[in-house]
C-alpha cells in the first residue's frame, strides 16, 4: 500500500520531459529500479521505499564508513523516513527521536521519544552512530548541537548526516536568537517539515565549506566530506559529512 501512495504522489507531480527509468539498485532496499519525475533531488525516487539522493548518499556513506551496523547503537534524529526505515532494519540497536513543541526533552508522546539536540539527555559515551539528514541548518545553536552529538558519541563514534551546502567557502548565518528572541539577519527562509507541514521550518544558517572547521571546533578529530557519485541517480546526490570522535 505504501508504494501504490507513493507512486499515486509522484505521478502528481510528474513533469512528463523530465521522466526517466534506470536500472539502479536502491542503497536503502536493494529495488533494482529508480525513476525521476522531475528534475530536482526530492523527484528521484525509489518506488518501493521512497528513498531519494540525499537518503541513498547518506545510506551509502554508512556502508562505506561504519560496516559493523548489525552491533552498533545508533542514533537517528527522526523517527520516519527511508533512512529511518534503513537504520531500525539493520541496525543493532537504535534510538531515534524528534524535536516535539513544548515537549520536554526525554519524554515520550505517542511513543516518539522529544529530543533537542542543542540539549540530548543520553549519557555521555551512549552510541556508535549518530546520523541525521537535513536537520542541523534548523538547529538554532549548532555549535551546541555539535558539541552535544560529540558528547553521546562513544570513542571513535561516527557523526554521518547531510545539510543543504552551498559553494560559498563560509557558512553564512540567516537567523540567530538573541536574549530569547528571534532576529533575522537575512529575509526569512523555510523548508517542509514532515509534521508540522510546509514552509514550517525555518533555516538558520546556510552551509559552506567550512563545516569541517564547525566541527573540528568542537572536538572531532577527523571530518570527510565525502562527494556523491556523479554517475548515480542522474547527477543527483548530497555530499555527505563523515566526522569521528
Amino acid at each position: 500500500m505504501k508504494t501504490f501512495h507513493r507512486i499515486r504522489i509522484a505521478i502528481s507531480m510528474l513533469n512528463p520531459p523530465a521522466f526517466r527509468i534506470k536500472a539502479q539498485p536502491c542503497e536503502a532496499c536493494n529495488n533494482p529500479i529508480l525513476v525521476k519525475f522531475d528534475d530536482n533531488e526530492h523527484m528521484v525516487r525509489c518506488i518501493r521505499c521512497g528513498a531519494n539522493p540525499i537518503n541513498m548518499s547518506v545510506i551509502a556513506a554508512i556502508k562505506a564508513h561504519a560496516p559493523n551496523l548489525e552491533s552498533s547503537m545508533v542514533y537517528e534524529l527522526s523517527f520516519k523516513g527511508p533512512l529511518f526505515e534503513y537504520l531500525n532494519k539493520n541496525t543493532g540497536q537504535l534510538s531515534y527521536s524528534e524535536y516535539l513543541d513544548n515537549v520536554e526533552p526525554g519524554e515520550y508522546i505517542d511513543g516518539i521519544q522529544c529530543q533537542n539536540v542543542e540539549h540530548l539527555t543520553f549519557p555521555d559515551d551512549s552510541f556508535d552512530l549518530c546520523t541525521s539528514v537535513d536537520v542541523f541548518e534548523h538547529v538554532a545553536d549548532d555549535v551546541r548541537g555539535f558539541s552535544e552529538i560529540l558528547r553521546v558519541l562513544k570513542p571513535k563514534g561516527l557523526f554521518i548526516f547531510t545539510v543543504p551546502m552551498h559553494e560559498n567557502p563560509e557558512t553564512v548565518e540567516r537567523a540567530t536568537i538573541q536574549n530569547g528572541k528571534l532576529r533575522y539577519l537575512l529575509p526569512p527562509e523555510y523548508h517542509d517539515d514532515p509534521l508540522r507541514g510546509a514552509n514550517s521550518a525555518l533555516v538558520f544558517r546556510d552551509y559552506g565549506r567550512d563545516v569541517s572547521q564547525r566541527l573540528k571546533a568542537q572536538g572531532f578529530s577527523t571530518v570527510d566530506l565525502v562527494p556523491h557519485d556523479q554517475s548515480a541517480w542522474w547527477g543527483f546526490g548530497r555530499s555527505v559529512v563523515v566526522a569521528a570522535k
